[in-house]
């Protein structure tokens, strides 16, 4: 995908404004759905909120970096890895409990493994090394928890959720990579699968691994 080569003023606005974005969907729409998700027995809703901040945070940003940031990517990895900092400071001084949770730290981790992953795809010279992952994390990996938020009622690996996931993930896949990116998608929907590990983790990493495999061995 070509992207749009703009001044930097223009991308320094770009930045600011997809920040204001983030913000407002971590403070008010996950916020929403967490207090919607509260009207309904049983259903983690500060699941929901995280999947929320998860889909309409990272994934927007995410499918607008190749559009916009052609050159600037370093910019996207800066401020994933600022909002790191602030929802790790929150955990803290504030905790956002409409999608943190006080148990785990997933939140912290997928924004530090989104500007890591990125970051690793810009040093080696493959944008997509970078972001197919997460895009499979923000998309596919958000699909799996919130249906099995809905049908399991509680933050627990189920298959109807990874079927969502690999039919997302699949979908990008293809996209991108072909019939290959389609593989990626299946093993990356097992990986996910694994318990008691943050899947935040192990997807991007393991598919960013099976992104430039054929590089290792070519």
């Amino acid at each position: 995908m070509q992207g749009t080569r703009l001044t930097i003023s223009s991308i320094l606005i770009i930045t600011i404004l997809l920040l204001l974005w983030n913000l407002v969907v971590i403070h008010f729409l996950a916020k929403w759905a967490y207090n919607f998700a509260k009207k309904y027995k049983d259903i983690p809703a500060a699941y929901i909120g995280r999947k929320i901040v998860h889909l309409f945070g990272g994934g927007i940003t995410a499918l607008l970096i190749p559009i916009f940031y052609e050159g600037y990517y370093s910019l996207v990895t800066i401020s994933a890895f600022g909002l790191a900092l602030y929802t790790l400071f929150r955990r803290k001084y504030g905790l956002m409990y409409w999608f943190q949770i006080r148990e785990n730290r997933y939140e912290v981790h997928f924004a530090l493994a989104y500007g890591i992953i990125l970051l690793v795809g810009i040093i080696l010279g493959n944008l997509w090394i970078g972001l197919i992952p997460i895009l499979f994390m923000s998309f596919g990996d958000s699909a799996t928890g919130l249906i099995r938020a809905v049908t399991q009622k509680r933050h627990a690996k189920s298959w109807e959720g990874s079927v969502a996931m690999f039919v997302i993930c699949s979908i990008i896949g293809f996209a991108i990579l072909g019939i290959y990116g389609i593989i990626i998608g299946l093993i990356a929907t097992f990986v996910e699968k694994i318990p008691k590990i943050d899947d935040n983790v192990t997807v991007p990493f393991v598919t960013a691994l099976l992104i430039f495999l054929p590089d290792l061995v070519l």
